[in-house]
């Protein structure tokens, strides 16, 4: 009996063990990370370096390159965001403006609508990419978000985005 309950609880730890898609110690597959972040991971305030793309003109009082977006993202446990708290702005500027989106928890992948004013939601640039777990960001924002005019850019403009949150 005590072999038969020996087996048992053996073969509960190596099942468990399978089972997991995080390697031993973080060590090995790609440092353990499979792009999770929690909603305090992705909360808080970051700071975005935009650089130009080729991809469209990006004529007509678009962003200069090493532009920096800060962004300020309270999300919620369902990985939304709040739109009367989170908010976005292109430094130095003072003017703050409304932001909607959502984080994906068990990826990281963020999109997000940087509106022109908390009135104006017509006019929105859109931020895509990945949140990680240690505090940095990497995607595009393109302006004007699909289906918006821009907010910026006189007939678009695309950016590489990359960021790390401040605080």
């Amino acid at each position: 009996m005590k072999r038969i309950l020996s087996s048992v609880c053996l073969a509960t730890v190596l099942t468990a063990c399978e089972g997991t898609t995080d390697p031993i110690g973080g060590v090995g597959g790609g440092g353990g990370g499979s792009g999770a972040v929690t909603q305090a991971q992705a909360s808080g305030d970051w700071s975005i370096t935009l650089r130009r793309t080729t991809t469209l003109a990006c004529s007509g009082g678009s962003l200069p390159d090493n532009q920096i977006l800060l962004l300020h993202l309270d999300v919620t446990n369902t990985g939304a965001l709040t739109t009367a708290t989170s908010t976005w702005r292109a430094s130095p500027s003072a003017t703050v403006r409304a932001l909607a989106g959502t984080v994906n928890f068990t990826s990281g992948a963020t999109n997000l609508a940087l509106f022109a004013s908390a009135t104006n939601t017509t006019s929105a640039m859109e931020l895509s990419g990945t949140i990680t777990a240690a505090g940095g960001f990497s995607g595009t924002v393109t302006d004007p978000a699909a289906g918006s005019t821009p907010v910026f850019s006189g007939n678009g403009c695309e950016y590489t985005a990359t960021g790390v949150k401040t605080g």
